[in-house]
């Protein structure tokens, strides 16, 4: 597959992305470029905090060859989101004899990460270590809400495990040992979780169906938005700074309150659900000179907008509520943050 073939495949919005990293550079003219590359990717919802973003670009700013930067470096950090995406969405559908795991691992691995591989090393110098492209992996590739991502610690498992071999002055090639470290965990655990849904959908036939839709009015507290309404009255009143992690959290609760996990959902039937709550608890949140700007019809179409970019890029609507929390959390929380920068 050649590079721009793969970049056509798992899409990014380079030309939005750049714009919106050009506006944070106008608003930050005085902070170097590594931290306002940082603030770019903590606003796109990558990374579980400031420091830990900071840090990973830090160790790998002297591994990328010199015609690429470590702009390059986050907007690949971000495409990798799309990937997971996808092989997430394979997985819900795949069937293993035994639910082998190990077929699992491998069977993604050929699918998604092969090719991957051999593009994603074009970033970087030819004398990097394999065990830093092993840590890579599990930073690009683990879902944030996991665990901490700090790099000193991500390495140090891979050090001692992933050799660089040597042939020579030719290096040779290791690159499915790599892959499978960096990456086999994370698989495991995501089909563990597919494997879960289904054995509860068996076991709850009640369960398997999505509840059919009553007036809005009857479901809309459903989607608890409450902690997030806190948040923006907070921010509107006092002009506190909303922290990262606070607001991660209010994203989740608003959704996991309406999707559980284990239970299965068809995207057109909550979409105007979510629109309605969302937009509901941001209004309540705002001042009353801010409520005249934002209306709630306002308010629904700008969150509509949003979700349509989304929509568009589904290939399957009906999905266990903990995936389309996860397909979700970065979405809403991207809406959020442009949402609040353009408030005053």
């Amino acid at each position: 597959m050649e590079e721009s073939e793969f970049e056509n495949t798992y899409k990014i919005d380079k030309k939005r992305l750049l714009e919106y990293f050009n506006r944070i550079l106008k608003q930050n003219a005085g902070l170097s470029p590594i931290k306002n590359i940082t603030k770019f990717l903590n606003n796109q919802s990558i990374g579980t905090s400031y420091d830990e973003v900071f840090n990973i670009l830090k160790y790998y700013e002297d591994k990328i060859v010199d015609k690429q930067t470590l702009l390059d470096l986050a907007f690949e950090w971000i495409r990798a989101q799309t990937i997971r995406l996808e092989y997430k969405k394979y997985l819900i559908r795949a069937q293993y004899p035994n639910n082998d795991l190990s077929l699992a691992v491998d069977d993604c691995i050929y699918r998604f990460f092969l090719l991957y591989d051999e593009y994603i090393r074009r970033l970087f110098k030819k004398d990097i270590r394999e065990y830093n492209i092993s840590a890579l992996y599990e930073i690009f590739f683990n879902p944030f809400d996991s665990k901490n991502l700090i790099i000193d610690d991500i390495i140090g498992k891979y050090i001692h495990n992933i050799p660089t071999f040597q042939m020579g002055a030719e290096k040779i090639d290791t690159s499915i040992i790599t892959l499978r470290s960096g990456l086999s965990n994370i698989i495991v655990k995501d089909y563990e979780k597919v494997l879960l849904a289904r054995k509860d959908t068996v076991s709850s036939p009640k369960q398997k169906a999505f509840k059919p839709v009553e007036p809005v009015k009857k479901i809309v507290g459903d989607f608890n938005g409450s902690n997030l309404e806190r948040l923006i009255k907070t921010y509107c009143f006092s002009k506190n700074e909303i922290q990262p992690k606070a607001l991660d959290g209010s994203i989740k609760n608003f959704l996991t309150s309406y999707l559980k996990f284990g239970n299965f959902y068809d995207y057109n039937e909550f979409e105007p659900i979510l629109i309605h709550s969302l937009a509901d608890y941001i209004l309540s949140g705002l001042t009353d000179n801010l409520k005249k700007t934002y209306p709630m019809d306002n308010l629904k179409s700008l969150i509509s907008e949003k979700m349509t970019h989304f929509k568009n890029d589904i290939t399957t609507f009906k999905l266990d509520g903990s995936a389309w929390v996860s397909d979700l959390e970065p979405v809403l929380k991207n809406f959020v943050i442009n949402f609040i920068d353009n408030l005053f």
